[in-house]
């Protein structure tokens, strides 16, 4: 019950009828309570402009005064009577009568008023005999001085509608009323339900996403607001349904990353004690194996530690300014073993007095992670080319480029997620052999956190080249050096040929 009377569908319903009461009481109050002083007060305002319109007409010696007041008082519907005080006699310009009622006053009284008042006008109420209707009159002079006129002006309207115009008034608005509570009442049901509904409708798609369900509808004809809200819940839906999906990935990946080397370890246990134990030989080699499936599994781990803290927000920079050429050296020198054992040549090419500011292992393991990469994606040729030099636009740049198959524009933008792994089954990648699968989004995630731009640029059939960007500390001071060839000492070998 309690769900009830907080549902939006009640609420707004409720507040739409308060709106409509509230502004019908307003209309009441303002049209019919005070119907009677808004009449009073525009009878006030006839018989000032009525006063004013006599006097300057007398006061300018208007020789047919007699038809301007005659004139006024048929305009204004209003009781007019000059007074002449010597004469002790009264001119009436009677348009609603009131003759009885005039008569039967102290013309003397109210003349002794004007001149005591500062205005030299008395209003006074008076119920009228004959009508039986509240009036109002006004006693003035006309000439140019109060205290000895030229005659009184005495001025009488009514204050209350004529008749029964009024009660009319009050019984339409109430019969206006009526009809106004039914319709509202209808069209706020209507709309209430108008907006409650596609609420109703996404707080069902809403329960349903733990399930799975992450398709959910937007509907055109939807007020604007709600249909932004409907295209924020599809738009979270389906980024839910992709982290769902890579999860779902993550851990099938992780589990065959770590089923692969575990399984390896205890065949080679097994092998020792079973087969090899006393053979030194046969026993070294198997040693091996399980040294290098265990560094595997550390690498990974570790890879997936420093996913989680950068991703979590905890790893801290350690920013310091040191000999980016220098580093680079070092780094790619780890890969000559690769040369000896499988062919792969990873060639620098650059300058080696290259500063930077950035923290220094952080940004080795950003190299080390995307010539890895390079290395597991190596083409035919079995070269990988690095590039170290500064730009025209005052950065550092820095690029790795293989000849592999190359990543399909489709692929492009997803090379930096977890375990990312192309689709192309005639791909002669190495990734799920050589590498954690979580490399490039460590890569990612260092850069952003350093503030550099990166990229990669990649050709189906030609290769890939993943470079990043970085503010060069001596740019003002230092000439920019020409680029380095694209494929490097390579292509200088294919000239020569």
């Amino acid at each position: 019950m309690k769900s009830f009377f907080r549902s939006i569908k009640l609420q707004v319903w409720l507040r739409f009828e308060i709106v409509v009461a509230a502004m019908l009481v307003l209309t009441y109050f303002f049209l019919v309570a005070m119907f009677s002083v808004f009449y009073e007060w525009m009878k006030v305002e006839e018989i000032d402009r009525s006063l004013d319109t006599i006097q300057k007409s007398w006061n300018e010696g208007d020789i047919d005064i007699a038809r301007t007041i005659e004139g006024v008082a048929l305009e204004n519907k209003m009781y007019i009577e000059i007074y002449f005080p010597r004469e002790n006699r009264s001119i009436p310009f009677n348009n609603i009568g009131g003759a009885l009622t005039f008569a039967g006053i102290s013309k003397s009284e109210y003349c002794k008023a004007v001149t005591d008042s500062d205005t030299g006008i008395v209003y006074r109420r008076f119920r009228d005999i004959r009508e039986n209707n509240i009036a109002l009159m006004v006693c003035s002079y006309v000439g140019a001085d109060k205290s000895t006129p030229d005659a009184y002006i005495f001025m009488s309207t009514y204050l209350q509608p004529l008749g029964t115009t009024l009660e009319i008034f009050k019984r339409m608005f109430g019969l206006v009323s009526l009809v106004t509570v039914v319709l509202t009442f209808l069209i706020s049901i209507l709309f209430a339900t108008k907006i409650a509904s596609p609420i109703i409708r996404m707080n069902k798609a809403a329960k349903q996403l733990p399930q799975g369900k992450y398709d959910y509808p937007v509907s055109e004809r939807d007020f604007a607001e709600i249909k932004q809200l409907s295209e924020t819940l599809h738009h979270a839906s389906g980024e839910i349904a992709k982290t769902d999906g890579l999860r779902k990935e993550l851990m099938a990946n992780i589990s065959h990353d770590l089923r692969t080397p575990l399984t390896m370890i205890k065949a080679y246990a097994e092998m020792i004690r079973d087969l090899s134990g006393n053979n030194p030989e046969k026993r070294e080699r198997h040693i091996k194996v399980i040294i290098d499936e265990t560094d595997r599994l550390s690498s990974l781990v570790n890879d997936i530690l420093d996913l989680s803290k950068l991703e979590a927000g905890v790893s801290e920079l350690k920013v310091e300014r040191f000999n980016f050429g220098e580093r680079l050296k070092s780094v790619v020198a780890r890969f000559d073993i690769m040369r000896e054992k499988e062919g792969v040549c990873v060639e620098l090419n650059g300058g080696s007095n290259i500063p930077i500011d950035a923290d220094p292992v952080k940004l080795e393991q950003v190299v080390y992670n995307l010539i890895n990469n390079a290395v597991t994606y190596v083409g035919s040729d079995n070269v990988v080319n690095v590039r170290l030099y500064r730009t025209v636009n005052g950065t550092v740049r820095f690029e790795v480029t293989d000849r592999g198959d190359g990543i399909s524009p489709e692929e492009l933008p997803y090379v930096w997620d977890r375990y990312y792994r192309a689709n192309d089954p005639t791909a002669t990648h190495k990734r799920a052999k050589m590498g954690s699968g979580i490399g490039l989004s460590i890569v990612k995630n260092i850069l952003e956190l350093h503030g550099f731009v990166y990229g990669v640029n990649s050709v189906v059939g030609e290769g890939s080249t993943f470079w990043f960007e970085a503010p060069d500390p001596l740019a003002a001071a230092t000439p920019q050096e020409k680029p380095p060839s694209r494929f490097g000492k390579l292509i200088d070998r294919k000239k020569q040929q």
